[in-house]
């Protein structure tokens, strides 16, 4: 994987140090000619916005591009090559496009994870013999309490992974026909928060172990002109997004000790007012074992050889299955949904008298009725298309935000049947920002 860099000052970016390593990379000129197995690096710290389009010949040429320490700026450049951007500052952001069928952009994206978090604890103690029960006291710690977690190896290997692997292949099954007005763009990144705290709850239990919850995600949207004589010109815009949630290992599971475990994660797209609801799944699943979710649409196009002989219709699908078993979704609007332990109790509850199922007066938790999603990781999916009402030629933004939701369970026998307990859930919600230049769809 040959590298070439433009910078007018020594790389200290730890994504370049990585990518970098056991290779000699070269300076970069105007007349350097890259191939799709090369990788151009630009150093956004010394180099201006206004030196992006210098790479545009490299991309065009099936190159990978990658901005170190990317802002705004820069990314609106790349934007005006590519027509897709995220929002924020980044340690390492790579592009690769691809033709054929046509664009496809994959973009990959590495950096800090900052986003507001929610910490809350119930705790309480009661002895069955003798009929008595305290009544839960539940304690906000913190509520929206914005949080940074520096990237971490983890985050890093997911990068450098999908920058190494090779040419990705066009997806021959769904390419679209020429004469169509097609892009792609498929973004992928990580978050990550840490589950943790230097406190006790009310019953004197805790604090529970830290452990670091990540989850990697991929968005892919997908935009068309409808442009068929017959019904007029308009755009679609679709996004899927697919992710793996995971708490990289419990903190504890034992039978006085268990957690972190997943709870929920609650995906939602929040598009602007100038696109229209066409579809979404999943729809509402409870007691299942699997789910299905996808889009299926047909665009109308003008093929070019003009009028109604002209016309002509792609029909595009996709679909992913997932296991949910022990889980359930609810969608709650049209681009919003739950995805959530469904036993021992309901993995979304604010409740803490629900969680009471885990627990026995034994003071014993039943580690064996959580989900092996819960105690692992899960595979979710979501997917949405809009469509306008007319052809938009300016940017539009998209944000998606994933409410995490992890929670830990402490008890500790007294005497007899009675007990002590707590229960702690910890909320992160962070969300990525994007904007599509809609001109490129016309």
């Amino acid at each position: 994987m040959p590298i070439y860099t433009l910078s007018n000052g020594a790389i200290t970016n730890p994504v370049y140090a990585r990518v970098a390593a056991d290779t000699t990379p070269t300076p970069y000129t105007a007349d350097t000619a890259l191939s799709s197995d090369d990788v151009l690096v630009i150093d956004a710290l010394t180099c201006p916005a206004s030196d992006v389009p210098l790479g545009f010949p490299a991309l065009d040429a099936g190159a990978a591009l990658l901005l170190l320490d990317a802002g705004d700026d820069h990314k609106k450049a790349l934007a005006g090559h590519i027509g897709f951007r995220s929002h924020g500052t980044s340690r390492g952001y790579r592009v690769v496009k691809r033709g054929g069928g046509g664009v496809r952009c994959y973009i990959s994206e590495v950096g800090d994870s900052t986003a507001p978090a929610s910490l809350y604890c119930a705790s309480g103690s009661g002895n069955q013999e003798q009929g008595t029960l305290q009544p839960a006291t539940s304690q906000v710690v913190y509520e929206n309490q914005i949080e940074t977690l520096p990237m971490t190896d983890e985050d890093l290997d997911f990068f450098v992974g999908s920058l190494k692997m090779a040419a990705v292949a066009t997806d021959e099954a769904n390419t679209p026909p020429d004469g169509l007005i097609w892009y792609t763009w498929i973004y992928s990144r990580s978050h990550s928060f840490t589950a943790s705290g230097s406190y006790n709850s009310e019953a004197d239990l805790g604090p529970p172990p830290s452990r670091t919850i990540s989850t990697n995600l991929t968005y892919t949207f997908q935009g068309a002109l409808n442009n068929a004589t017959q019904s007029g010109s308009f755009q679609f815009l679709g996004l899927q997004e697919r992710g793996i949630y995971q708490n990289n290992g419990m903190a504890s599971k034992t039978d006085t000790s268990c957690g972190w475990t997943l709870g929920s994660i609650c995906p939602t797209f929040n598009p602007p007012a100038s696109l229209y609801w066409y579809q979404s799944t999943p729809s509402n699943t409870n007691d299942v074992s699997t789910v299905t979710t996808g889009s299926s649409v047909t665009v109308g196009f003008n093929a070019g050889t003009g009028g109604a002989g002209g016309n002509a219709s792609y029909t595009y699908s996709n679909s992913v299955t997932e296991n949910i078993t022990d889980w359930y979704i609810t969608q709650q609007t049209a681009a919003n949904w739950i995805y959530a332990q469904n036993t021992p109790f309901d993995g979304n509850t604010t409740d803490p008298s629900q969680i009471n199922d885990s627990r026995g007066w034994n003071g014993l938790i039943d580690t064996s009725t959580f989900p092996v999603i819960s105690t692992s990781s899960l595979q979710f999916a979501a997917d949405a298309v809009w469509k306008t009402n007319s052809v938009l030629t300016g940017e539009i933004s998209i944000s998606v935000v994933n409410l995490m939701r992890v929670d830990y369970i402490m008890v500790d026998k007294v005497l007899g049947f009675g007990n002590a307990w707590a229960d702690w859930w910890k909320q992160s919600n962070p969300s990525d920002v994007f904007s599509i230049d809609m001109s490129v769809l016309t």
